[in-house]
């Protein structure tokens, strides 16, 4: 590992050694849990790492002391992990969180394994923030079905609108033996990426790109195809009002399937003869038609693939969202997990 991941693995296995737990919320919880905490002087500064790397609150050099040794707190300073808060040297924040890789599977939870963690952007979002988040989760969980509808080992895998390459890596542990790319167009998710696949010992590479740009005109994706495709795309629609929206949330016109709408017609036309497609995203159900879908629609008149899977992983999403600018007339956001695979040819 380069020396610059250094103060990141160590960091992650400080916090290993004590069993730190952080379930990265949505950014609405994670504002109402520290607007709430800030409202107090008792509770405003962090006391545990949870508070300080989790729910990103910044804490006195002596509570910090507590947390983490002086050695590691001083690498990651030097590594501009650790800063102090408005150049007073007395109080520190965080500019990552760290947060759990997995959701614990408590009926075989092992108290004594250490958890994978993950690191990403801090709290507040900035409009070039790398997410993690419950839409990851969905995701990574999703992918756990890959092996169902493989016929056969994966020689190629592609995260694409990879952000910080969670698909790209959980599916990389799976299938060590394929080649793994996450492509993705904010440098700054990628570079995060880099730190995360070497936290979980895997190889990805990772790649600036709009979409399948970097591989769509490569030799051995022309010649071979694509064994499995996966994204978890933005998916919060734009509209004239929303003209700060990370890059991580933003989706496009088409109620935020745009992005989506692309990676699978796009992609379509890459996959291998054996190959599958697994796309994570959000589908805005009008009031209107409550009973209609845009994508699934979408989706069956696509060429060169066909649909093997269609779920409704969560039937409300981003409740906060509806009646809103381009919401205004969307009953819900349900998250959905579609898998597709390549159309045999007649």
């Amino acid at each position: 590992m380069s020396s610059e991941k250094q103060p990141y693995l160590a960091l992650v296995k400080h916090l290993g050694s004590s069993q730190y737990t952080f379930i990265c919320p949505s950014p609405e919880t994670q504002g109402r849990v520290v607007e709430k905490r800030k409202a107090s002087r008792k509770t405003e500064d962090a006391k545990t790492a949870e508070d300080f790397f989790g729910w990103n609150l910044s804490a006195s050099r002596e509570t910090l002391t507590r947390i983490i040794p002086d050695s590691l707190n001083q690498s990651l300073r030097k590594a501009g992990v650790v800063k102090p808060v408005d150049n007073d040297s007395s109080n520190y924040r965080s500019t990552i969180r760290v947060s759990n890789f997995y959701t614990p599977n408590i009926p075989s939870f092992d108290t004594d394994a250490i958890p994978l963690y993950y690191i990403h952007s801090a709290f507040p979002a900035s409009s070039d923030s790398v997410f993690f988040g419950p839409d990851t989760y969905l995701f990574v969980s999703f992918l756990g079905s890959s092996d169902r509808h493989l016929k056969q080992q994966p020689r190629s895998i592609v995260d694409v609108c990879c952000g910080s390459g969670a698909g790209a890596i959980h599916l990389a542990r799976i299938y060590s033996d394929a080649k793994t790319y996450g492509l993705d167009l904010n440098p700054k998710a990628l570079g995060f990426g880099d730190v995360n696949a070497g936290l979980a010992g895997v190889d990805v590479e990772f790649h600036e790109s709009d979409l399948y740009a970097h591989i769509s005109n490569s030799s051995e994706t022309q010649d071979e195809g694509i064994d499995l495709i996966v994204s978890n795309p933005p998916y919060i629609a734009s509209s004239p009002e929303d003209t700060d929206l990370p890059i991580y949330a933003d989706g496009g016109a088409q109620f935020g399937l745009d992005i989506s709408y692309r990676i699978i017609e796009e992609g379509a036309k890459l996959l291998s003869a054996q190959g599958v497609m697994m796309l994570y995203t959000g589908v805005a159900i009008p009031v209107a038609q409550p009973g209609f879908d845009p994508l699934l629609d979408r989706i069956r008149k696509v060429k060169d693939v066909e649909l093997v899977e269609y779920t409704i992983l969560h039937p409300d999403m981003w409740p906060e969202e509806i009646g809103k600018g381009a919401y205004a007339e969307v009953g819900r956001i349900q998250a959905i997990g579609a898998v597709l695979r390549k159309s045999k040819e007649r």
